[in-house]
């Protein structure tokens, strides 16, 4: 028998196209929603805001599945146009939209611990410890840009927009999944080494992939591939993490579903770099 929260949401759900699925993940906080803090930011090309309407969601949700799951192959003909998890509907959803015209270009959502003790590394990674540590923690994940706008302007303005919400938390700890389009545990293992060596490592927190995850890496032989070809593929997000400060714990974990390997990437506040706590962080 439909509830009465169904009954209520169903016209809404007609009339804004919501995908199929939704009322197995549905969340009374998108019938009318609105974000945990609001921010504007403008440049000259593009503005920085938190999503404010469900309208947004779906937008940001669209933009999600073409790049997880169409530009890497890994849509199915079950794949009704939209990535969502439960974790959507207890977060901000912090996007960038082109001025020019009016489209959502990039998407960044962030769970704080004020606000929810689950996160969706968990799914992944064994952060108990980590997360037993003294100090505010927020989760960015689902980090996208629509391809034709991977540019330095927009990772700078994600960036702004990562150091204002810190800043409205309180956040000592960013921490995530960030991941690398490859599968294979011989490439995985040479990144893991390539990363160690460039001082881009740590092993505290007792962080490691759990069940599925786990690509056992301790018997695999590295691969044979040059610098410039691992550099190629570290996406230049990650790579902006690792010049702040961030450190990747922990080996990988393989992602069968998106078609890619994850890392488990922290950053300290009391450890960023002075060239990105001037730039992004001056009030935190």
């Amino acid at each position: 028998m439909e509830t009465r929260l169904e009954a209520f949401a169903n016209p809404f759900k007609n009339l804004l196209r919501l995908p199929r699925g939704w009322d197995i993940r549905f969340s009374p906080r998108f019938i009318a929603y609105t974000p945990t803090y609001d921010m504007n930011i403008e440049t000259k090309l593009y503005r920085l805001e938190t999503a404010a309407t469900t309208q947004d969601l779906l937008e940001v949700f669209e933009l999600r599945y073409k790049i997880f799951l169409e530009e890497t192959g890994a849509a199915t003909e079950d794949s009704d146009g939209f990535d969502l998890d439960e974790f959507d509907s207890l977060c901000d959803h912090i996007i960038i939209r082109c001025k020019e015209s009016n489209k959502i270009v990039g998407t960044y959502r962030v769970i704080s611990s004020q606000y929810s003790d689950k996160f969706y590394s968990q799914n992944e990674f064994d952060l108990d410890k980590f997360l037993n540590t003294p100090g505010h923690k927020l989760e960015l994940g689902r980090a996208c840009i629509h391809h034709a706008h991977r540019n330095g302007a927009v990772i700078d303005l994600l960036w702004r927009g990562i150091g204002e919400y810190v800043m409205l938390t309180g956040s000592r700890y960013l921490f995530g999944c960030s991941s690398l389009k490859i599968i294979d545990p011989a490439e995985a293992k040479t990144i893991t080494n390539y990363l160690k060596d460039a001082g881009h490592f740590d092993d505290g927190h007792s962080i490691a992939p759990i069940g599925k995850f786990n690509m056992n890496l301790s018997d695999v032989y590295r691969a044979s591939m040059e610098d410039n070809v691992i550099k190629g593929l570290i996406p230049p997000l990650l790579r902006s993490y690792f010049t702040a400060g961030s450190k990747a714990f922990g080996e990988p974990a393989l992602d069968k579903e998106f078609k890619c390997i994850d890392f488990l990437t922290i950053l300290d506040m009391e450890n960023i770099t002075s060239g990105y706590k001037r730039r992004y962080f001056k009030q935190s």
